[in-house]
């Protein structure tokens, strides 16, 4: 028999910043009250999809962090650069049980282990209990009593660590398959460069875009809304203009009305990759930074 256990995602956010007044009674250094979004105005906004403003806001700063990493484009940086495999296989030979771990580390704060899976094979009768610790903090992935089984624990999931360690807790009667490096687990995985790290060490750069790129979220949902209110009904074509102004990957404004310059974000945009280009050519030859290549940035917005 099979056992497979799934270890849900876990969601990366750069810096828990931007919010509006009033949110969860917290305050947050910058608002986006300043851009003309209060959390009254995202409640009468928000749609059947969201269901409250809070979730609207929420969800939109969740989506303008992912989006403004996606918009910078900054050459020199081994971007999804693989630095090392981890791999291993199992042999025909079996151990008791014991504890038994495998520990990983990585060379620089923009790097970022990635694990497809951990597989371990129980002949006999078992307690299992395997765990990750995380710089020396612990997650349980599976923890059951099981019987001539192979189990699969899916990850899937980028982890942000200076130091993992997996560990495996094997009591009872039963036995575990070996691995080719004396192991009780195989596992399948990889070290990597990770631009969301790179980017995320100067969130101060990001803010202000992520800031225009979440307002103009906020507002684009009322084009669409399936709600009836004062804002929705009467306000449609001033938002329109408005969400061109913000970010013109939401200008939906027809040949005679639409804005000739550059949205604000688009501008942000292009401020950040001048900013992180500097960065970049004080970071050559070190981890994760190429050396020979001639550093440029660029933007592709429309």
């Amino acid at each position: 028999m099979n056992i497979e256990a799934t270890v849900l995602k876990e969601s990366f956010a750069c810096r828990d910043v931007i919010g509006v007044k009033g949110l969860c009674d917290k305050n947050y250094p910058y608002n986006l009250d300043s851009l003309g979004i209060s959390l009254q105005k995202a409640s009468k906004l928000a749609d059947s999809s969201s269901m409250t403003g809070k979730r609207l806001i929420e969800e939109s700063i969740e989506f303008a962090w992912q989006q403004t990493m996606k918009d910078l484009r900054i050459d020199g940086f081994m971007v999804n650069g693989i630095r090392k495999t981890y791999q291993n296989k199992f042999t025909d030979l079996t151990v008791k049980e014991g504890v038994y771990t495998q520990t990983f580390t990585r060379g620089c704060d923009i790097e970022a282990f990635f694990f497809n899976w951990i597989k371990l094979t129980v002949n006999g009768d078992l307690n299992i209990k395997f765990s990750i610790f995380k710089d020396g903090i612990e997650q349980i992935l599976f923890n059951d009593d099981v019987s001539d089984e192979n189990i699969k624990i899916n990850i899937d999931n980028s982890i942000f660590a200076d130091e993992i360690e997996f560990k495996l807790i094997a009591i009872g009667d039963g036995t575990l398959m070996q691995t080719d490096d004396l192991n009780a687990f195989t596992f399948q995985g990889h070290l990597s460069c990770n631009e969301q790290l790179f980017y995320c060490k100067f969130w101060e750069y990001l803010v202000q875009a992520v800031m225009y790129k979440a307002t103009a979220v906020i507002l684009n949902a009322n084009l669409f809304s399936d709600r009836y209110n004062d804002i929705v009904i009467y306000q449609k074509d001033n938002i329109a203009i408005r969400i061109a102004q913000l970010d013109s990957s939401y200008n939906l404004l027809n040949g005679e009305n639409r804005l000739a310059s550059k949205s604000l974000y688009q501008q942000e945009i292009e401020n950040i990759n001048l900013k992180l280009k500097e960065v970049v050519k004080r970071s050559k030859c070190t981890c994760c930074f190429e050396c020979d290549q001639i550093i440029s940035s660029k933007i592709s917005l429309p």
